[in-house]
Formats: C-alpha cells, structure tokens, sequence
C-alpha cells in the first residue's frame, strides 16, 4: 500500500456547567451562544466534503443543550426576553454585563448599528452603563447580540436571521421573541446532524467523563507529582475513586442513548491521563484515548518529535499524541493571517512530517472545537472550507476517525510507563498546587466527608458537578476572565447544596470569594501623570516611574509564549496625551499596528524606523520613535478618549500580520484624574 499521512481531527466540544442550583437556571449563556454560533455550523460546514472527523461531546455539555429547549432555564434569557420597560436597574446591569461580549472586529463591527452603541458604551463605566441606553437602543442591543452569534448556517438558511440582520435597527419586542423562537429550534438540529453522520460513517463521536473532571487527580491527587514534583497539594483526606468511575460510566451511558452507539474513544477532560486513567478506560470498554505530545516526552523521558506520529498501546488502551504546534497554530495563531496563506502553512507542515516518515505517519489535531472561531473571520467559515478542500484533494493525505486508523495496518508502539500529565504544560497546575486551587480541593474534600458519614444522592449529585474542572481552572493567577466571580460563587453554590442536601448549615466560609482578586490586564497602573520625552527609550528612572504596565498575554496564560514578539506594554497619559512605551524583538523596516477605540476609532501603522516620526490624524498629529523600544505620543482629544480608551497591538513585516496583542481582547484604559504624587 502507498505511503499516506493520516491526517486525525479531534474538535473537543465543552462548557462547563453553568447551572445555579439555587435557581435552577444556568447562569451564563455560552453553551447557548455557541450552539447558535458553532456547535451546528462546525458538522454542519464538514458535512459538505469528503473528509473524516472525530467530535468530542462532553455529556454535561448535552445535558444543557437539552434543556436550551425552554430558554426560561437560563437567566440571562430569562430577562433578555423581558421588555426592556419592565427590567429593574439591577436586572438592566446584569443583561448589559453580556450585551459586548461578542468579538469587536468579527462581529460587532458586522452590524453597524451594534458598533455605534459599541462606541457609546466608552462614555461611561461599566457600573453606570444601564442609564445610558433607552429602550429601544436596549431593544437593539439585545437583537443585535444574538444575530452577531448567529452562525453561518442560520445567516444563510434562516428566513428570520437574514431578515433581521437586513433591518439593522429599531428592533421590536416582537422582533426579539421571533428570533429566540427560530434560534431555540437549533437545539434538536444539533443533536441530530452529529448522529446523522456518525450514521453515514463520516465522524467518530467520541466522550468524556460527564462533569469534565481531571480523572488522575480524582484517582490519586498524588499523581499531579510526577510531572512536576515539587508541586504543592492541598491538605485532603478523601480518595475520590468511586466518582471517577460514576462520572466514566455515567458518559458512556448518557452517550449511548444519545447517540445509540457506544464510544470506542475517550477523550479525558484536558488530556489528563495517568496509569491509573488508562485501567479505568480498559475496564470501561474504551479501546484509544488522546492526549498532548508533552505527556509522551515525559513519559520516554526523552523528546523525538516523529515519536508523536505513531499510534502507541499502554496496558491495553491505545493512545494518540497530538501534533501540539498544529493545534495551536489553528487554535492560536492562524487568525491572524489571510486564509490561503494559514492553510498553506499547515499543509507545508504536514508534508514536511510526511517526507520525513519512513511509514504512513499518524497526524493529530486537537482542539477546543468552540472558542477559537469568533476570532477568525466569517466565524472561521472561509478557513475551515478552505482548509476541508485542500486536504479532501490532496491524495498524499487521508483522513480517518482515530478508530479507523486502529483498523488499518499500522505498527503500534509499547509505551513503557505512563507519566501522568494534561495538555496544558503536560501536567496539573491549571487545576492544583495554587493556594486558591488548594482551598478549592480542601473545601470539596470537606463536604465530602460529611457525605460520607450519611451518603445522599442530591448531594452526591452536587458533589459530582463540584468536582468538574472548569472551577480549579479559573482559581490562582494564571488565567483571565471577566465573569470569575460568577465562576466562583458557582463552586461554591453548589458546595453549599451538599450541606443542605444532608440537612446541614453551609460553613460560613462558603459565603466568602475564594478568588482573591480577578486576574487583571494590568500589572500595575499609573499613580500619577507622566510627560515622557518621546524618543523611543526610558530617557531616566522618572519618566515612566509613575506610569502603568500591561501584562501582555493576561488573555492567554495556557500558550507558549517563548517566542512572541511584544515583550512589555507600559502606559500613562497626562491631562492632554496618551503615552505608550512599547518593547519586543522589533526588526527595523517592520512595523506596529495600533488600533485605538473609543467614542471614535483610529488605526495607526508606526514604522520601526530610528528617530522622532509624525502622522497626522483627524487633524492632530500622533508622535512616535524607536530606539531601545517603540515610545508614542497619541493626544486624547484625537480618539475621544476622555473616559476610556481600549487598544491592540499588531506587529507587520511587510504586509504579514506576525503578532497580536492581546489575542482575545483588547487594552483598557480607564482615564482618570491622577493627584501628583511627591517624592523626596
């Protein structure tokens, strides 16, 4: 048989469990969102090619799509259906709090009308929001967030979408009802597009332990020491074995009914694995499961990238290691770049794999299969046909189901030992070691130890959705969101209800944040103003001594980012200007994006060129100059930006997008009125 390159797509499908067991409603909208946006359009758009794929539906995940039926079982659905009269001040806040959250270049901009109230918003902070807008700029807004998560397949096929999409404004609450009404009606579609073709052979559906625990800290939170020994474990009595097996055996049997076929695979939640994971999946019937390239190197104790593209057995269960660099490059990186050239460069990539192997070498890619897309254009819509056609035409490469690649005749590996670790650095520090993490872990283990002085199925229940790994994930410093403290108080909810499930009073310490503080885009702000000489370097200690610092990759802790180009962002401003002082492995003749929004917007493109650089914008001028960094002078009445300013940066050799920061989101600056502050 002629060599071929086995090309392996996993597109891992999950939301945390976002309901509160106080109300009964979930508490944020994402699994909503991205049923709308992405969990139809992406079998949806694979269903138009001659490919193979592997979907990984977490079951917690179905169970939400399930009740999305009757959109009531949300809260923020609950008051978006409201008229927009009706809604108390507090409920106003709590709908605005999620009314921007939509990507500002790929969706907000789309609809004209929701940039226009995107701009409005920079006049005031969040917390007075709700007394800016009437109600029919509410009414709007709330149209207008829904349509701009509105996938490609409702923007083409639904009669309602595109209707209201061509309206642009002075929305109805008729208008409103209309829409949830047809986009609810995805929520049956999903379920069966995927077993529809799971049916015609053309995806594998695959699961996951039900509430997306880690399995190896479940087993033996001890585990966490083998790739990182000098890790720091919570204080906890508790082996968790038996939840472990109930979250496996639970998947499997919510994934047959759903799906009326039994998964030949697992994908353990975040890739984690252990020696002990591999027994449970053996004896639960699963013949693979997947995980990152890092695992396996630790496992060899040696690194060999061509290891990563062979299939390998551990104790009876084969395991495939994902290609870390493709991933990420489609997770991360491709976005930035026109969609012809990021196809390209991951089909250079894998002939370059396939020219070096002596056989047919085995490919994986794995990757949420959510939360990349809003930031790509078109939802990611024009790269993932692109992306499908090239690889269904190129004869050298085949793709295959991970249990197809099983039933071909391929050389499999022994793996001698098993270091247990996850993809994300190949170990567990996402979810332990952090002292946040580690009260998490110790507050858990104490609820479970009065469960098991009188075992209770609701409290076994709400110990089981506890255990998911969503709340560790978003405990300590190395991840950011803006909704943390509803993360938080979710874990700490459902903690609660396994004392009051034993007829018992919840500690008081439940009533208190675990999160400390919110991770912050800043590493620290400015104490007063500052009036740097622009000359593109820190001309003395002064200067910038009052000044603020961004961290650059607050939004994206989880990547590698060893060879990034920003290094430091630092920032302050005076009465009249905006200053920036810009560092990273800048080339002359390249040079740095800034996109600057606030009640108006304004791109500016500075050369990296030695020496003091003028542009003139909106009938000001703009001052920048290199030298040990890039040093800008933007005055604020140039962008309206009296209140708030938000910014990224792009960096250009030519034409070529190479770099954005921050990846997910934008800079904020809140300008404020800033006392001198006098040293001796």
């Amino acid at each position: 048989m002629a060599k071929k390159l086995y090309l392996c797509f996993l597109w891992h499908m999950h939301q945390p469990y976002y309901k509160n067991p106080q109300t009964g409603r979930f508490q944020m909208p994402w699994t909503f969102l991205h049923l709308i946006k992405d969990y139809y359009d992406m079998p949806w758009i694979a269903s138009k090619y001659d490919i193979k794929l592997t979907f990984n539906l977490v079951p917690s995940l179905l169970q939400q799509i399930e009740e999305y039926k009757n959109p009531n079982n949300c809260e923020f659905l609950y008051l978006w259906k409201k008229d927009p009269t009706l809604l108390t001040p507090q409920e106003k806040a709590l709908i605005l709090r999620y009314l921007f959250s939509s990507h500002v270049d790929n969706m907000i901009k789309l609809l004209d009308r929701y940039y226009q109230l995107f701009l409005k918003k920079h006049r005031v902070r969040e917390e007075e929001l709700a007394k800016i807008f009437d109600e029919q700029e509410l009414l709007d807004l709330e149209v207008l967030f829904l349509l701009s998560w509105s996938g490609n397949y409702l923007r083409q096929n639904s009669h309602v979408v595109k209707s209201l999409i061509e309206k642009k404004k002075n929305y109805t609450q008729e208008d409103k009802l209309y829409l949830l009404e047809e986009l609810v009606q995805l929520t049956d579609k999903v379920i069966e597009i995927y077993r529809s073709l799971q049916d015609e052979g053309k995806v594998e559906l695959t699961t996951s332990p039900f509430y997306h625990p880690i399995l190896p800290l479940l087993l033996d939170i001890n585990s966490a020491r083998e790739s990182k020994s000098d890790v720091v474990l919570p204080s906890i009595k508790n082996r968790y074995a038996e939840f472990a097996e109930d979250h496996l055996s639970k998947a499997v049997g919510y994934h047959q009914s759903t799906f009326r076929k039994d998964p030949k695979g697992v994908w353990s939640s975040e890739g984690s694995l252990s020696r002990d994971t591999i027994q449970l999946f053996r004896e639960n019937g699963f013949t693979w499961t997947a995980t990152d390239e890092e695992v396996l190197y630790n496992s060899l104790s040696m690194k060999n990238l061509s290891f990563i593209y062979r299939v390998w057995d551990f104790d009876g269960v084969k395991i495939f290691f994902r290609d870390r660099y493709l991933s990420d490059a489609v997770g991360f990186r491709y976005f930035l770049e026109e969609e012809d050239k990021a196809v390209e460069d991951f089909l250079i990539r894998l002939r370059s794999i396939y020219d070096r192997s002596d056989v047919s070498p085995v490919v994986s890619v794995i990757l949420d299969g959510e939360n990349a897309w809003e930031h790509y254009r078109n939802n990611g819509y024009n790269f993932l046909n692109l992306l499908y056609r090239k690889v269904q035409d190129t004869p050298w490469i085949e793709t295959l189901t991970f249990s197809q690649v099983l039933e071909r005749d391929i050389e499999i590996s022994h793996l001698a030992d098993l270091k247990a670790g996850s993809w994300i650095m190949g170990n567990f520090t996402t979810w332990v070691g952090h002292q946040e993490k580690n009260t998490a872990w110790e507050y858990l283990d104490r609820a479970t130890s009065l469960y098991r002085e009188s075992p209770n199925e609701k409290a076994y229940h709400y110990l089981m959705v506890s255990q998911g790994s969503d709340w560790f994930w978003w405990y300590g410093d190395d991840h950011y969101t803006p909704f943390v403290d509803v993360f938080d108080n979710l874990f700490r909810l459902n903690l609660k209800q396994v004392y009051i499930s034993l007829n018992r009073e919840p500690p008081s310490y439940l009533d208190r944040p675990i999160k400390k503080r919110s991770k912050s885009q800043h590493i620290h702000k400015p104490t007063s103003y500052i009036t740097p000489t622009i000359d593109g370097r820190i001309t003395n200690y002064y200067e910038w001594l009052h000044g603020g610092e961004f961290d650059v990759w607050f939004d994206l802790s989880s990547m590698s980012v060893s060879s990034s180009i920003f290094r430091r962002v630092m920032y302050g401003y005076s009465i009249e200007n905006l200053y920036l002082y810009i560092e990273g492995k800048f080339k002359l003749g390249d040079s740095v994006r800034i996109d600057l929004i606030s009640k108006i917007e304004i791109t500016l493109e500075l050369p990296l060129v030695y020496g003091l650089s003028k542009i003139k914008v909106n009938g000001g001028e703009v001052l920048s100059s290199f030298d040990k960094g890039l040093e800008v002078c933007v005055p604020l009445n140039l962008v309206d930006g009296k209140d708030m300013v938000e910014f990224s940066l792009v960096y250009l050799s030519g034409e070529k997008i190479v770099e954005r920061v921050p990846v997910y989101t934008n800079f904020e600056i809140t300008v404020e009125n800033l006392d001198y502050n006098w040293y001796v």
